[in-house]
Protein backbone atom coordinates (compact mmCIF):
# COMPACT_ATOMS: atom_id res chain seq x y z
CA UNK A 1 0.00 0.00 0.00
CA UNK A 2 1.45 3.78 -1.26
CA UNK A 3 1.50 6.49 1.35
CA UNK A 4 -1.23 9.09 1.26
CA UNK A 5 -0.05 11.63 -1.25
CA UNK A 6 0.19 15.36 -1.05
CA UNK A 7 -2.25 16.96 -1.85
CA UNK A 8 -1.36 19.20 -4.74
CA UNK A 9 -2.97 21.76 -6.86
CA UNK A 10 -5.10 20.06 -9.06
CA UNK A 11 -3.55 21.10 -12.19
CA UNK A 12 -0.65 19.29 -11.49
CA UNK A 13 -2.49 16.36 -10.66
CA UNK A 14 -3.99 16.69 -14.11
CA UNK A 15 -0.64 16.60 -15.59
CA UNK A 16 0.22 13.97 -13.96
CA UNK A 17 2.32 15.18 -11.27
CA UNK A 18 2.24 13.41 -7.72
CA UNK A 19 4.52 13.59 -4.46
CA UNK A 20 4.37 11.76 -1.10
CA UNK A 21 6.62 10.80 1.51
CA UNK A 22 8.13 7.15 1.59
CA UNK A 23 9.84 4.91 4.09
CA UNK A 24 12.24 3.06 1.89
CA UNK A 25 12.11 -0.20 3.85
CA UNK A 26 14.67 -1.76 1.69
CA UNK A 27 17.31 0.64 3.23
CA UNK A 28 18.60 1.09 6.48
CA UNK A 29 20.39 3.86 8.01
CA UNK A 30 21.22 2.53 11.28
CA UNK A 31 20.22 -0.47 13.29
CA UNK A 32 16.37 -1.13 12.00
CA UNK A 33 15.61 2.67 10.76
CA UNK A 34 15.00 3.23 7.23
CA UNK A 35 15.38 6.37 5.64
CA UNK A 36 12.14 9.08 4.81
CA UNK A 37 12.35 10.06 1.80
CA UNK A 38 10.35 13.02 -0.46
CA UNK A 39 9.63 11.40 -3.66
CA UNK A 40 8.17 12.74 -6.29
CA UNK A 41 6.52 10.80 -9.62
CA UNK A 42 5.93 12.76 -13.34
CA UNK A 43 5.48 11.46 -16.60
CA UNK A 44 6.72 7.86 -15.71
CA UNK A 45 10.31 9.48 -13.90
CA UNK A 46 11.03 9.21 -10.45
CA UNK A 47 12.55 11.59 -8.08
CA UNK A 48 13.59 10.83 -4.48
CA UNK A 49 14.82 13.91 -1.57
CA UNK A 50 16.22 12.95 1.33
CA UNK A 51 14.37 14.15 4.62
CA UNK A 52 17.40 13.76 7.11
CA UNK A 53 14.04 11.28 9.26
CA UNK A 54 14.09 7.72 9.65
CA UNK A 55 11.95 5.37 11.46
CA UNK A 56 11.15 1.85 11.74
CA UNK A 57 8.63 -0.41 9.21
CA UNK A 58 6.46 -0.51 12.29
CA UNK A 59 6.41 3.13 12.79
CA UNK A 60 5.54 4.25 9.52
CA UNK A 61 1.98 4.97 8.92
CA UNK A 62 1.32 4.29 5.43
CA UNK A 63 -2.17 5.93 5.35
CA UNK A 64 -0.93 9.25 6.44
CA UNK A 65 2.40 9.26 5.20
CA UNK A 66 3.93 10.14 8.90
CA UNK A 67 5.28 8.16 11.87
CA UNK A 68 2.77 7.38 14.12
CA UNK A 69 1.90 9.53 16.49
CA UNK A 70 2.57 7.49 19.87
CA UNK A 71 6.24 6.74 18.62
CA UNK A 72 8.66 8.58 21.00
CA UNK A 73 9.98 11.81 18.72
CA UNK A 74 7.13 11.37 16.39
CA UNK A 75 5.41 15.14 16.67
CA UNK A 76 9.53 16.25 15.53
CA UNK A 77 9.78 14.09 12.62
CA UNK A 78 6.04 15.28 11.22
CA UNK A 79 6.68 19.08 12.13
CA UNK A 80 9.32 18.41 9.42
CA UNK A 81 7.18 16.70 7.29
CA UNK A 82 4.42 18.84 7.22
CA UNK A 83 7.30 21.82 6.68
CA UNK A 84 8.51 19.77 3.75
CA UNK A 85 5.37 19.49 2.41
CA UNK A 86 3.80 23.07 2.53
CA UNK A 87 7.13 24.05 0.56
CA UNK A 88 6.54 21.18 -2.23
CA UNK A 89 3.05 22.76 -2.28
CA UNK A 90 4.53 26.51 -3.19
CA UNK A 91 7.11 25.14 -5.48
CA UNK A 92 4.34 23.24 -7.82
CA UNK A 93 1.88 25.97 -7.36
CA UNK A 94 4.31 28.51 -8.60
CA UNK A 95 5.59 26.46 -11.81
CA UNK A 96 1.74 25.42 -12.27
CA UNK A 97 1.25 29.24 -12.85
CA UNK A 98 4.18 29.58 -15.32
CA UNK A 99 3.37 26.51 -17.04
CA UNK A 100 6.62 24.95 -16.90
CA UNK A 101 5.87 22.09 -13.83
CA UNK A 102 9.08 19.34 -14.71
CA UNK A 103 10.84 17.60 -12.13
CA UNK A 104 14.05 19.30 -13.31
CA UNK A 105 12.79 23.08 -12.77
CA UNK A 106 11.48 21.76 -9.25
CA UNK A 107 14.58 20.21 -8.22
CA UNK A 108 16.18 23.65 -9.59
CA UNK A 109 13.88 25.55 -7.04
CA UNK A 110 13.75 22.87 -4.34
CA UNK A 111 18.13 22.46 -3.93
CA UNK A 112 19.06 26.14 -4.38
CA UNK A 113 16.02 28.28 -3.52
CA UNK A 114 18.04 31.06 -2.79
CA UNK A 115 19.36 31.52 -6.17
CA UNK A 116 16.10 31.25 -7.80
CA UNK A 117 14.68 33.81 -6.16
CA UNK A 118 17.43 36.48 -6.19
CA UNK A 119 19.22 37.81 -9.20
CA UNK A 120 22.56 37.97 -8.16
CA UNK A 121 22.28 34.42 -6.42
CA UNK A 122 21.05 33.23 -9.55
CA UNK A 123 23.25 35.29 -11.76
CA UNK A 124 26.35 33.76 -9.75
CA UNK A 125 25.00 30.10 -10.08
CA UNK A 126 25.26 30.52 -13.75
CA UNK A 127 28.38 31.79 -13.46
CA UNK A 128 29.74 28.83 -11.85
CA UNK A 129 27.93 26.45 -14.51
CA UNK A 130 29.93 27.96 -17.10
CA UNK A 131 33.33 27.92 -14.92
CA UNK A 132 33.02 24.19 -14.64
CA UNK A 133 31.77 23.73 -18.16
CA UNK A 134 35.13 25.46 -19.02
CA UNK A 135 33.52 28.73 -20.00
CA UNK A 136 35.86 31.33 -18.24
CA UNK A 137 35.08 34.06 -20.82
CA UNK A 138 31.11 33.60 -19.85
CA UNK A 139 31.28 33.08 -16.44
CA UNK A 140 33.14 36.05 -16.00
CA UNK A 141 30.90 38.10 -17.66
CA UNK A 142 28.30 36.65 -15.07
CA UNK A 143 29.88 37.54 -12.44
CA UNK A 144 30.96 41.31 -13.24
CA UNK A 145 27.17 41.54 -14.37
CA UNK A 146 25.78 40.34 -11.08
CA UNK A 147 28.35 42.25 -9.42
CA UNK A 148 26.98 45.27 -10.67
CA UNK A 149 23.85 44.23 -10.05
CA UNK A 150 24.38 43.88 -6.11
CA UNK A 151 26.55 47.32 -6.29
CA UNK A 152 23.43 49.33 -7.57
CA UNK A 153 21.07 47.44 -4.76
CA UNK A 154 23.58 48.25 -2.44
CA UNK A 155 23.62 44.24 -1.50
CA UNK A 156 19.96 44.04 -1.11
CA UNK A 157 18.30 40.93 -2.51
CA UNK A 158 16.57 41.59 -5.66
CA UNK A 159 13.78 39.41 -7.09
CA UNK A 160 13.24 38.33 -10.79
CA UNK A 161 9.65 39.68 -9.82
CA UNK A 162 10.99 43.03 -8.33
CA UNK A 163 13.47 42.91 -11.71
CA UNK A 164 10.78 45.40 -13.57
CA UNK A 165 11.76 48.06 -16.83
CA UNK A 166 12.05 50.90 -14.30
CA UNK A 167 14.49 48.83 -12.31
CA UNK A 168 16.70 48.30 -15.19
CA UNK A 169 16.56 52.14 -16.43
CA UNK A 170 17.30 52.94 -13.12
CA UNK A 171 20.61 50.64 -13.05
CA UNK A 172 21.64 52.10 -16.77
CA UNK A 173 21.47 55.51 -15.12
CA UNK A 174 23.73 54.11 -11.77
CA UNK A 175 26.13 52.47 -14.41
CA UNK A 176 26.45 55.56 -16.14
CA UNK A 177 27.29 57.80 -13.03
CA UNK A 178 30.02 54.89 -12.47
CA UNK A 179 31.42 55.82 -15.73
CA UNK A 180 30.62 52.45 -17.50
CA UNK A 181 30.26 53.34 -21.33
CA UNK A 182 27.52 52.15 -23.93
CA UNK A 183 29.16 48.74 -24.56
CA UNK A 184 30.20 48.05 -20.99
CA UNK A 185 26.22 48.51 -19.78
CA UNK A 186 24.84 46.50 -22.84
CA UNK A 187 27.02 43.86 -22.17
CA UNK A 188 26.22 43.58 -18.24
CA UNK A 189 22.08 44.17 -19.59
CA UNK A 190 22.72 41.01 -22.20
CA UNK A 191 23.67 39.06 -19.18
CA UNK A 192 21.57 39.94 -17.21
CA UNK A 193 18.54 39.12 -19.89
CA UNK A 194 19.85 35.44 -20.55
CA UNK A 195 19.66 35.14 -16.77
CA UNK A 196 16.24 36.44 -16.97
CA UNK A 197 15.30 34.28 -20.04
CA UNK A 198 16.61 31.08 -18.23
CA UNK A 199 14.47 32.13 -14.75
CA UNK A 200 11.35 32.45 -16.96
CA UNK A 201 12.70 28.56 -18.67
CA UNK A 202 12.48 27.28 -15.58
CA UNK A 203 9.55 28.66 -14.33
CA UNK A 204 10.74 31.68 -11.30
CA UNK A 205 9.13 34.00 -13.41
CA UNK A 206 6.29 34.50 -15.83
CA UNK A 207 6.44 35.06 -19.12
CA UNK A 208 3.75 38.44 -18.70
CA UNK A 209 6.89 39.61 -16.39
CA UNK A 210 9.27 40.00 -18.48
CA UNK A 211 11.34 43.22 -18.38
CA UNK A 212 13.05 44.00 -21.33
CA UNK A 213 11.52 45.44 -24.93
CA UNK A 214 9.48 43.05 -27.14
CA UNK A 215 8.00 42.85 -30.36
CA UNK A 216 4.59 42.62 -28.59
CA UNK A 217 5.21 44.04 -25.63
CA UNK A 218 7.03 47.45 -24.31
CA UNK A 219 9.86 46.96 -21.43
CA UNK A 220 13.26 48.09 -21.15
CA UNK A 221 15.34 48.52 -24.75
CA UNK A 222 19.10 48.09 -25.38
CA UNK A 223 19.04 50.04 -28.52
CA UNK A 224 20.66 52.68 -26.75
CA UNK A 225 23.57 50.73 -26.02
CA UNK A 226 25.19 50.19 -29.43
CA UNK A 227 29.09 50.02 -28.20
CA UNK A 228 31.06 53.36 -29.50
CA UNK A 229 34.01 51.00 -30.13
CA UNK A 230 34.52 50.92 -34.18
CA UNK A 231 37.58 49.07 -35.41
CA UNK A 232 40.25 51.04 -37.25
CA UNK A 233 42.85 50.29 -39.46
CA UNK A 234 46.40 51.24 -40.27
CA UNK A 235 47.40 53.62 -43.35
CA UNK A 236 49.49 51.87 -44.96
CA UNK A 237 52.36 54.39 -44.42
CA UNK A 238 51.52 53.82 -40.62
CA UNK A 239 51.77 50.23 -41.14
CA UNK A 240 55.26 50.72 -42.92
CA UNK A 241 55.96 52.47 -39.60
CA UNK A 242 55.45 49.23 -37.63
CA UNK A 243 57.02 47.10 -39.84
CA UNK A 244 60.42 49.52 -39.69
CA UNK A 245 60.02 49.46 -35.48
CA UNK A 246 63.17 50.46 -34.39
CA UNK A 247 63.78 46.91 -32.03
CA UNK A 248 66.40 48.05 -30.70
CA UNK A 249 66.02 51.31 -29.29
CA UNK A 250 62.49 50.13 -27.37
CA UNK A 251 63.53 46.09 -26.24
CA UNK A 252 60.69 46.55 -24.11
CA UNK A 253 57.94 47.20 -26.47
CA UNK A 254 59.93 45.35 -29.26
CA UNK A 255 58.24 41.77 -28.26
CA UNK A 256 54.94 43.50 -28.79
CA UNK A 257 55.51 44.90 -31.97
CA UNK A 258 56.31 41.37 -33.29
CA UNK A 259 53.21 39.59 -31.41
CA UNK A 260 51.35 42.56 -33.60
CA UNK A 261 53.10 42.03 -36.96
CA UNK A 262 52.90 38.01 -36.68
CA UNK A 263 48.73 38.46 -36.38
CA UNK A 264 48.92 41.02 -39.16
CA UNK A 265 50.81 38.68 -41.11
CA UNK A 266 48.40 35.66 -40.30
CA UNK A 267 45.16 37.09 -41.61
CA UNK A 268 44.45 39.13 -38.63
CA UNK A 269 44.90 36.10 -36.28
CA UNK A 270 43.31 36.44 -32.86
CA UNK A 271 45.42 37.56 -30.05
CA UNK A 272 43.85 33.58 -27.57
CA UNK A 273 44.28 31.87 -30.72
CA UNK A 274 48.18 33.13 -30.50
CA UNK A 275 48.63 32.17 -26.98
CA UNK A 276 47.70 28.71 -27.60
CA UNK A 277 49.87 27.88 -30.65
CA UNK A 278 52.34 25.29 -30.04
CA UNK A 279 55.15 23.21 -32.39
CA UNK A 280 52.55 21.06 -33.72
CA UNK A 281 50.85 23.82 -35.66
CA UNK A 282 53.36 24.49 -37.65
CA UNK A 283 54.15 21.57 -40.22
CA UNK A 284 55.36 21.58 -43.97
CA UNK A 285 55.91 25.63 -44.22
CA UNK A 286 52.47 26.15 -42.93
CA UNK A 287 50.52 27.04 -40.05
CA UNK A 288 47.26 25.12 -39.36
CA UNK A 289 44.68 26.25 -36.22
CA UNK A 290 41.32 26.01 -35.56
CA UNK A 291 39.51 29.60 -34.20
CA UNK A 292 38.92 28.64 -30.46
CA UNK A 293 35.09 30.85 -30.51
CA UNK A 294 34.44 29.50 -33.32
CA UNK A 295 35.25 25.88 -32.10
CA UNK A 296 33.28 25.95 -28.97
CA UNK A 297 29.81 27.15 -31.33
CA UNK A 298 29.75 23.91 -33.13
CA UNK A 299 30.84 25.36 -36.06
CA UNK A 300 34.85 25.22 -36.67
CA UNK A 301 36.84 27.83 -38.60
CA UNK A 302 40.15 25.53 -39.70
CA UNK A 303 43.01 27.79 -40.89
CA UNK A 304 45.86 26.66 -43.19
CA UNK A 305 48.05 29.42 -44.00
CA UNK A 306 51.88 29.65 -45.93
CA UNK A 307 53.92 30.81 -43.06
CA UNK A 308 55.70 33.66 -45.07
CA UNK A 309 59.39 34.16 -43.95
CA UNK A 310 58.04 37.22 -41.66
CA UNK A 311 56.43 34.92 -39.67
CA UNK A 312 59.18 32.61 -39.83
CA UNK A 313 61.56 34.93 -38.58
CA UNK A 314 59.27 36.11 -35.34
CA UNK A 315 58.26 32.35 -34.88
CA UNK A 316 62.44 31.91 -34.17
CA UNK A 317 62.62 35.16 -32.55
CA UNK A 318 60.35 33.46 -29.71
CA UNK A 319 61.45 29.63 -29.98
CA UNK A 320 62.01 28.46 -26.41
CA UNK A 321 62.31 24.90 -26.29
CA UNK A 322 61.70 25.10 -22.41
CA UNK A 323 57.99 26.11 -23.16
CA UNK A 324 55.38 24.08 -25.42
CA UNK A 325 53.93 27.18 -26.58
CA UNK A 326 55.13 29.65 -29.98
CA UNK A 327 54.91 32.90 -28.16
CA UNK A 328 55.47 34.14 -24.42
CA UNK A 329 51.98 34.32 -23.43
CA UNK A 330 51.50 31.17 -21.42
CA UNK A 331 53.56 28.59 -20.19
CA UNK A 332 53.60 25.06 -19.51
CA UNK A 333 51.97 25.58 -15.91
CA UNK A 334 48.72 26.86 -17.43
CA UNK A 335 47.23 23.93 -18.03
CA UNK A 336 43.36 25.14 -16.55
CA UNK A 337 40.95 27.15 -18.60
CA UNK A 338 40.23 29.36 -16.14
CA UNK A 339 44.06 29.91 -16.02
CA UNK A 340 44.57 30.25 -19.30
CA UNK A 341 42.03 32.45 -20.06
CA UNK A 342 43.02 35.26 -16.94
CA UNK A 343 46.84 35.09 -18.27
CA UNK A 344 45.83 35.68 -21.96
CA UNK A 345 43.17 38.41 -20.81
CA UNK A 346 46.15 39.50 -18.82
CA UNK A 347 49.10 39.36 -21.35
CA UNK A 348 46.05 41.34 -23.94
CA UNK A 349 45.71 44.51 -21.40
CA UNK A 350 49.60 45.00 -21.11
CA UNK A 351 49.76 44.24 -25.18
CA UNK A 352 47.79 46.60 -25.58
CA UNK A 353 49.05 49.29 -23.54
CA UNK A 354 52.46 48.69 -24.80
CA UNK A 355 51.02 49.56 -28.20
CA UNK A 356 49.90 52.85 -27.30
CA UNK A 357 53.57 53.71 -26.05
CA UNK A 358 54.25 52.48 -29.67
CA UNK A 359 52.33 55.09 -31.35
CA UNK A 360 53.43 57.88 -29.43
CA UNK A 361 57.32 56.29 -31.06
CA UNK A 362 56.17 55.84 -34.17
CA UNK A 363 53.82 59.03 -34.22
CA UNK A 364 50.90 57.12 -35.24
CA UNK A 365 47.36 58.80 -34.10
CA UNK A 366 43.86 57.14 -33.42
CA UNK A 367 43.55 54.29 -30.75
CA UNK A 368 45.97 51.57 -31.62
CA UNK A 369 45.49 48.36 -30.25
CA UNK A 370 46.12 44.48 -30.80
CA UNK A 371 42.93 44.07 -32.66
CA UNK A 372 43.94 46.82 -35.24
CA UNK A 373 46.40 43.71 -36.81
CA UNK A 374 43.17 42.35 -37.46
CA UNK A 375 41.40 45.11 -39.43
CA UNK A 376 44.62 46.82 -41.41
CA UNK A 377 44.79 43.18 -42.96
CA UNK A 378 41.59 43.30 -44.31
CA UNK A 379 41.80 46.64 -45.37
CA UNK A 380 45.55 46.08 -46.84
CA UNK A 381 43.87 42.90 -49.07
CA UNK A 382 40.61 45.13 -49.95
CA UNK A 383 43.25 47.71 -51.19
CA UNK A 384 45.21 45.07 -53.40
CA UNK A 385 42.10 43.48 -55.19
CA UNK A 386 40.56 41.11 -52.70
CA UNK A 387 36.62 41.88 -53.32
CA UNK A 388 34.63 44.31 -50.92
CA UNK A 389 31.53 41.62 -50.25
CA UNK A 390 34.02 38.84 -49.46
CA UNK A 391 35.88 40.46 -47.16
CA UNK A 392 36.56 43.84 -46.21
CA UNK A 393 33.18 45.17 -45.19
CA UNK A 394 32.63 41.96 -43.05
CA UNK A 395 35.87 42.15 -41.26
CA UNK A 396 35.38 44.25 -38.20
CA UNK A 397 32.10 45.68 -39.01
CA UNK A 398 29.75 43.07 -38.32
CA UNK A 399 31.58 39.99 -36.31
CA UNK A 400 34.93 38.19 -35.79
CA UNK A 401 32.39 34.97 -36.39
CA UNK A 402 31.50 36.50 -40.23
CA UNK A 403 34.75 37.54 -40.57
CA UNK A 404 36.12 33.77 -40.29
CA UNK A 405 33.06 32.62 -42.57
CA UNK A 406 34.43 34.66 -45.64
CA UNK A 407 37.74 34.09 -44.99
CA UNK A 408 36.80 30.19 -45.43
CA UNK A 409 34.95 30.81 -48.97
CA UNK A 410 38.64 31.38 -50.48
CA UNK A 411 41.36 28.85 -51.66
CA UNK A 412 44.51 28.31 -49.30
CA UNK A 413 45.91 29.05 -52.68
CA UNK A 414 43.91 32.75 -53.06
CA UNK A 415 44.77 33.79 -50.03
CA UNK A 416 48.59 32.48 -50.31
CA UNK A 417 49.12 34.43 -53.20
CA UNK A 418 47.43 37.67 -51.32
CA UNK A 419 49.12 37.56 -48.71
CA UNK A 420 52.56 37.88 -50.32
CA UNK A 421 51.86 41.27 -51.02
CA UNK A 422 51.85 41.69 -46.99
Amino acid sequence: MASASIPLNPQAKAQGFSARFVCLTGKTVQGDLHPIRLQLIHTGKIKRYSTKEACTREQWDESTGRVKGRVKGAPQTNRILNSLEAHVCGIVDTLVVNKALTLDNFEERYRNPKATTEVVAYMLSLAELYQENRKSGTAACFRDAANALDRFTNSKPITFGNLTATKLEQLERYLRDEGCTNGGIGVYMRMIRIAVNRAIKAGLLHETQYPFDTIRTSGYSMKGLMSNFRPRALAEVDMAKVKAFPFEDHPALGDTVRLFLFSYYARGMNFRDMALLTATNIAEGRLRYTRKKTEKRGKAANFDIELLPQMAEIVDHFRDKASPYLFPILRAHHTEENEIWKRTKDALRLANRHLKAVAVVLDIEGDFTFYVARHSYAMNRKRNGIPLGKLSESMGHASEAITQAYLQTFTNVELDEANKGL
